[in-house]
């Protein structure tokens, strides 16, 4: 196994996208108003999630110098979690 610490230029890279992806989080949930969101809004906030979360896994927890079996299982794990917490939340919203 390759144990190689991410480099600083990597990780800023990476939090500068985690910052992006904050964003574009705050405006799919639309936070600065009171209405219900749509069905594309909380599948993109779903994804967008699950992005994030892979590049906290896979950046800032070295999950990424780990086989590619533990990327794979990670990622499918975790899409399959957020992608039933996404169903639940449109369920409960009809």
């Amino acid at each position: 196994m390759n144990f190689k610490s991410p480099s600083l230029r990597s990780l800023l890279l990476c939090w500068l996208v985690l910052l992006i992806l904050t964003l574009g989080t705050m405006i799919s949930g639309r936070v600065t108003s009171n209405i219900s969101l749509t069905t594309l809004l909380i599948i993109s906030l779903g994804l967008i999630t699950w992005f994030k979360t892979l590049l906290i896994l896979r950046y800032y927890l070295n999950l990424k110098s780990a086989s590619k079996g533990w990327n794979h299982a990670f990622g499918g794990y975790l899409f399959v979690l957020l992608g039933l917490i996404t169903l639940i939340f449109l369920t409960g919203k009809l």
